[in-house]
């Protein structure tokens, strides 16, 4: 917006600055013609005042010659001014700019200095005769005087109308330039008009344009994200749910098998948390960053079963599962994100399914057994016996909505996000109609398998600082660390652990980033620049993002993890930070 503002600003300047000058030159000009007319006006004035004056003082010496014996004093005062003032007229037409005469052009010049005029010739003659004549009274020069008056009148009249044509054509040039500067400034306007006025409208109207789609992006996005938040205030129930029930029937049988189905529908919430930032990351036009890891099949599907399981029970509904006997091997694929799908898959069987069955059944494959033992495909099926799917509600799903305008989908997201997740993973998702009604929903994806992993070991000689502000959190993580036989010493926040690592030194220090008093970045950086210590730093936050982690780990971080954090992630982090650390 900033640039758009400039950019227009300089466009308006630019347009002020060139019709400022256009209009000063026309003022400039103006007056210039005001001042030409103001001298031409003068100058055919004088020109014709020659002609009166030379008339004028022929009478004043006819007078003095007929009345000289009386005293005639003050026609010969009249005679002396007129003589004078024809003399300085005379002057002032022939005054010269250099080499140059300044009011007279080639034909005045011819007829003031050349035959048959040879003006200036005869006036002085004449003004000569006239002195001579008042000096020495004789009343038989007034018939010569009389003559000479009358030529010198008519070659005078010659002058003036030489004066007129030569200023006339003057101003005529000085009106064509006039003109043209008007023709000037009115090409200018226009040029301003096509090249910086109609194409900053245009600017402006398809800036208002963007703006405009703009605000309506954003007022969709806040009721996108209004309902989202509805939605997903509804669908983090039912994990929820079945941690709350599966720990009910727990504390009422003391079975263990509830308890880790009460731990599996937990992983399912965190993997409805996980495909929040998801949501985020779409709304941003960011494409998901998977995040590989090693795990057994069996874990990442028993976590949507035990959720929807104990939920198409209460629903009456006959749920069954199988697994072949390879999915207790370990791949290495994004399993938070595949058993988001697989639930998402069968949240909507369960969902629209009000009596009958839900299938689930899973199946690895290699791809080529005889060649490579790495590379194997996941098959996946949930069948129901719901009202099935057609085309249009497919369609719409693949978006989010119904065609009605429901919501199908749990976070708002549905099968939108699924085949993301799955195009990002190279997998695919179809659906097929069930006889004599119902829906099944076939997903698979390439897996690379991983040999069992080996212990992990070697981390209980190592001492750790942990810096957590939230006492839950901090017992739960240090009861892991005891279990790994880790020292552990524990920090509330950032200030307190700059005041044990100026005593004391540690192995490696855990560091959450949101705390009160000093935060997990003030204290990275002053780990790192005042206490200047290379200890590795492993962030636990459940600050999500991009830009939190990107400047933890620019300020000094090593690696992070996220909460809820698993003692096994926990573990493989430590061991891996670890044995960098005791090799350098």
């Amino acid at each position: 917006m900033d640039n758009l503002v400039t950019r227009y600003r300089l466009k308006y300047l630019v347009a002020l600055v060139i019709m400022l000058l256009v209009l000063t030159m026309t003022t400039g000009l103006t007056l210039y013609l005001l001042e030409q007319q103001k001298q031409v006006a003068r100058v055919i004035n004088v020109a014709g005042m020659q002609r009166m004056l030379s008339q004028k003082a022929a009478l004043h010496l006819e007078y003095v010659i007929i009345m000289r014996e009386h005293n005639v004093t003050a026609d010969r005062q009249a005679l002396n001014n007129a003589l004078q003032l024809m003399q300085a007229n005379h002057d002032f037409l022939l005054l010269r700019d250099g080499e140059q005469y300044k009011h007279l052009n080639a034909e005045l010049y011819q007829w003031y200095f050349a035959q048959p005029g040879d003006l200036d010739k005869q006036l002085r003659q004449y003004v000569a005769l006239l002195s001579g004549v008042a000096n020495q009274p004789n009343l038989d020069q007034i018939q010569e005087i009389h003559t000479r008056s009358q030529l010198l009148l008519q070659d005078l009249d010659h002058a003036v109308l030489l004066f007129e044509q030569f200023t006339n054509e003057k101003l005529e040039k000085l009106r064509n330039l006039q003109l043209l500067m008007w023709l000037l400034g009115l090409a200018l306007l226009l040029a301003e008009i096509k090249w910086i006025f109609f194409p900053m409208e245009r600017s402006i109207t398809s800036a208002i344009d963007r703006l405009q789609q703009t605000r309506l992006k954003a007022e969709h996005a806040n009721q996108s994200r209004a309902m989202f938040l509805a939605r997903a205030s509804h669908e983090l129930r039912t994990p929820l749910q079945a941690v709350l029930g599966y720990l009910h029937l727990y504390q009422e049988s003391q079975r263990d098998s509830y308890l880790a189905q009460a731990n599996k529908a937990a992983q399912q919430l965190k993997a409805l948390i996980a495909s929040v930032e998801d949501y985020n990351r779409l709304s941003d036009e960011q494409q998901p960053e998977l995040n590989c890891h090693p795990a057994r099949l069996t874990d990442t599907l028993g976590q949507p079963v035990a959720t929807y399981r104990l939920l198409a029970r209460e629903k009456g509904l006959d749920f069954s599962y199988h697994f072949s006997s390879h999915t207790e091997k370990i791949f290495a694929c994004d399993h938070e994100r595949l058993s988001w799908v697989i639930g998402q898959l069968l949240d909507n069987a369960v969902k629209f399914t009000e009596q009958g069955t839900v299938r689930l059944s899973a199946r690895v494959e290699p791809v080529n057994p005889e060649e490579d033992e790495l590379n194997w495909r996941f098959y996946c099926e949930v069948e129901d016996s719901g009202p099935g799917f057609n085309v249009a509600q497919i369609k719409a799903s693949a978006s989010g909505t119904s065609p009605d305008g429901h919501h199908y989908q749990g976070l708002q997201l549905g099968l939108a996000r699924c085949n993301l997740l799955l195009a990002i993973m190279s997998g695919e998702l179809t659906f097929l109609p069930c006889e004599p009604h119902g829906t099944k929903a076939s997903l698979s994806l390439p897996l690379k398998r991983l040999p069992e992993p080996e212990p992990v070991s070697g981390l209980a000689r190592h001492k750790v600082l942990l810096v957590e502000d939230n006492q839950l959190n901090a017992k739960i993580i240090e009861k892991m660390l005891d279990n790994m036989e880790l020292t552990s010493i524990h920090a509330s926040h950032g200030g307190q652990a700059i005041e044990v690592l100026a005593h004391q030194s540690f192995d490696v220090i855990l560091m959450d980033l949101n705390m009160p008093i000093m935060d997990g970045f003030k204290a990275i950086k002053e780990i790192r620049q005042t206490l200047m210590l290379s200890t590795p730093i492993l962030v636990l936050t459940a600050n999500t993002s991009e830009q939190a982690i990107k400047s933890a780990v620019q300020l000094g971080a090593t690696d992070y993890l996220f909460k809820p954090v698993e003692k096994g992630a926990l573990e493989r982090a430590l061991h891996k930070i670890l044995t960098l650390s005791d090799a350098t």
